[in-house]
């Protein structure tokens, strides 16, 4: 799935900046877009078409929003939409706020504080459309679902390798040397010169043999092997618990109540106020993020009349409740 982020740059080169930190980022050049307005001021920003244009280049579903961006354009400004996967959006948002992306809320409220009362669909101002209401709505026919969207975490697990151990046996030849003592015989014959009678034990004439053998010893060299050490592999199997924190969507729908003609001419002009500004406050309140209106409206009731002190709750409660659900709605976005 995809989401479109959509920025607005006083300054023509930070919007190039964003344009070449997306690109480098890895999202798709085809799929980063930038408009400029031409010199401020002239009518051809008033004409329908230009709406028209806002709306089909950059998505916005939300009238308020198109005539946001488009009076930004009017004035100006530089406007850069992305579709990028929603993976990358956290990403893309960040690139835009490092080059100065301007809050167009705060922008919005600047200006109407000056007179400026918005744009409708056509050009029209929304004093205009409130009093040509069929100009602009389109009732819807039969059934449309929404549907709700949650993602469920899943976890399981995987063997990976993390290392381990390897034993190599190889053989090696060391010299060595032993002493040994070894015996060996020698024979040798002597001549004596001797003058006597001869005896009996002489026997005289008689052929006779004398045989001496020498012996000696060599060294014999004999190898036995022998185990002397043993070198033992072992593997050890832990358990472990391990934590696994993630992040998973899902699809809100809010229900709004719209009000009549009569309800819309009565709220809107409440003792001339505008609640813009105490809205947005709402909506980025960290108090009040992921509570329903009937949860937080006695803390807002209290909020109100601190800061209002001559307003009328009761006069005012749905409008500041239908600014907030939808400030609340953009932040989504």
């Amino acid at each position: 799935m995809s989401t479109t982020v959509v920025g607005c740059f006083d300054d023509r080169s930070d919007a190039a900046a964003v344009q070449q930190d997306l690109i480098a980022a890895g999202i798709d050049r085809n799929n980063v877009r930038m408009t400029a307005s031409g010199a401020t001021g002239t009518t051809q920003r008033d004409e329908p078409g230009f709406w028209e244009s806002i709306k089909e280049t950059f998505g916005f579903a939300d009238d308020d929003d198109r005539a946001t961006y488009g009076e930004a354009a009017r004035r100006g400004g530089i406007i850069v939409s992305v579709e990028s996967p929603d993976t990358s959006a956290e990403r893309v948002v960040d690139i835009m706020r490092r080059h100065n992306a301007v809050d167009l809320d705060s922008r919005a409220a600047e200006w109407r504080s000056e007179g400026w009362a918005g744009y409708a669909a056509g050009g029209q101002t929304t004093q205009q459309q409130q009093a040509q209401p069929e100009a602009r709505t389109t009732q819807a026919q039969g059934a449309e679902a929404i549907p709700v969207v949650e993602e469920q975490l899943r976890v399981g697990k995987r063997a990976v390798q993390n290392g381990g151990v390897r034993v190599y046996s190889r053989v090696t030849e060391t010299p060595v040397e032993e002493q040994v003592n070894l015996r060996e015989e020698r024979v040798s014959v002597e001549r004596r010169p001797v003058d006597r009678p001869i005896g009996d034990a002489d026997r005289a004439f008689q052929e006779r043999s004398i045989e001496a053998t020498e012996m000696a010893e060599e060294a014999v060299v004999a190898k036995e092997a022998r185990v002397v050490e043993e070198i033992v592999v072992n593997k050890d199997v832990d358990q472990r618990t391990e934590t696994v924190r993630d992040t998973v969507r899902r699809t809100d729908v809010d229900v709004e109540s719209l009000p009549g003609q009569r309800a819309g001419d009565r709220t809107a002009s409440t003792a001339g106020m505008s609640y813009d500004d105490f809205t947005t406050e709402l909506a980025s309140d960290a108090r009040y993020r992921g509570r329903d209106w009937d949860a937080m409206e006695s803390d807002v009731r209290t909020s109100f009349q601190q800061r209002y002190p001559h307003g009328r709750w009761d006069d005012s409660r749905d409008v500041i409740r239908q600014g907030y659900e939808r400030m609340r709605q953009k932040n989504r976005s």
